[in-house]
């Protein structure tokens, strides 16, 4: 089952919205029957993650004290009892989103999301309570994913920095496959795309072989996403000017023969209440099309019922990822099609746990698609 240690383990603390992050030290967990320790190796730090700390974005539902933060890559440190072929040292992506065992309708993101329904607080607030920001973490076995050393680290080059960007494709192959369904040859729209989760939605389509228009509200930003996508041929860009007639009639000259988009990606984030461009990307949705909402607003939108039901169009909530979407993100990383770190255009700053205001400073100011800011709670 692998040694437990008599070390300690360095954790970043989150005991109110009104503190900042602790440096403290906590023991080291024990793998129990149906989990894992894993020594965590990076995780990259979200823009928003520090006003999600401070109790900026109650739609997190967080519940404290805890150590904060979801996913990361890691080796197994050690095993429990009823483990099969997941043995210590082995690689691994951990996937935070975690289902009750006895409810699948129940949800929560370990470190991050408290879910919505009320008995995930059971979750959040016993056995799984504990984000990546620490040493050492205790997580669900089935939410280990182990990955191909020798492929990713030893031929093409990949870090643990680098690996975890598996966390953000992820993210996009949820939206963009699993409830978008999107085919080769279709037309995508994906609004606001210049963010991490837009960008990587975008990258994804054009991956697949979909025509994708990319919206957003600067152009300068549009523009940096076109240079970091390699000015691909299938991607176009729309400024939105506000004015809703015009920008509608945009888009629809930029989709084949202006039949308009067959699926429309919202990536509206956790600062905004609602969607900035739902109400005029739902116009360019052609029939049977499909909406998927997978951005993070508080508020709400307001949905043209006629429209959509005359044009059958189906709008879908998303979030995150399956167990087979995140096997397909690996399978596309493993094979090349999606490329990380150096390789794919990304940058990584690492830091160390001690490190870490000067991490969340950083990240909020200048992270983003592609710029990345890491800590790296143990080393490589």
């Amino acid at each position: 089952m692998g040694e437990q240690s008599s070390e300690s383990n360095r954790a970043l603390w989150l005991s109110s919205f009104s503190s900042p992050l602790e440096l403290i030290d906590l023991p080291i967990p024990e793998a129990s029957a149906g989990s894992v320790v894993v020594k965590v190796l990076n995780t990259v730090i979200f823009p928003y993650a520090e006003d999600i700390h401070k109790g900026h974005l109650p739609v997190f539902n967080l519940a404290l004290p805890l150590v904060p933060h979801p996913s990361h890559i890691g080796r197994v440190h050690a095993v429990g009892p009823d483990t099969v072929t997941l043995k210590p040292g082995d690689l691994i992506y951990f996937s935070a989103f975690i289902t009750a065992r006895d409810d699948q309708n129940v949800f929560m993101i370990q470190g991050h999301h408290g879910g919505e329904d009320p008995n995930a607080k059971k979750l959040m607030q016993g056995e799984w309570r504990d984000g990546s920001l620490q040493q050492y973490q205790k997580i669900p076995l089935e939410n280990a994913f182990v990955l191909d050393s020798d492929r990713l680290c030893d031929h093409f080059g990949y870090t643990p920095a680098d690996l975890h960007e598996i966390s953000f494709y992820a993210m996009g192959v949820g939206a963009i496959c699993e409830a978008g369904q999107v085919r080769a040859s279709e037309t995508v729209l994906i609004g606001p795309a210049t963010g991490t989760f837009g960008g990587v939605s975008t990258e994804v389509a054009l991956n697949l072989g979909a025509n994708v228009i990319a919206i957003g509200r600067s152009e300068r930003k549009l523009d940096i996403l076109k240079k970091q996508l390699g000015n691909h041929e299938r991607l176009q860009t729309i400024v939105m000017t506000g004015d809703e007639a015009a920008d509608v009639a945009a888009i629809r000259a930029a989709t084949p023969r202006g039949r308009g988009v067959d699926v429309y990606n919202d990536w509206a984030s956790g600062a905004l209440s609602g969607s900035p461009f739902f109400a005029t990307a739902i116009q360019t949705v052609k029939n049977k099309g499909r909406v998927v909402l997978s951005g993070a607003p508080s508020g709400s939108i307001n949905v043209p019922y006629a429209f959509v039901m005359h044009q059958n169009i189906s709008i879908t909530g998303k979030l995150g990822v399956d167990r087979e979407g995140i096997n397909l993100t690996i399978s596309l990383v493993e094979s090349d099609v999606i490329r990380l770190g150096t390789r794919g255009g990304a940058t990584h700053a690492l830091y160390g746990l001690e490190e870490h205001e000067e991490a969340f400073r950083a990240a909020k100011s200048t992270g983003g698609f592609k710029v990345y800011h890491d800590i790296t709670p143990n080393p490589w």
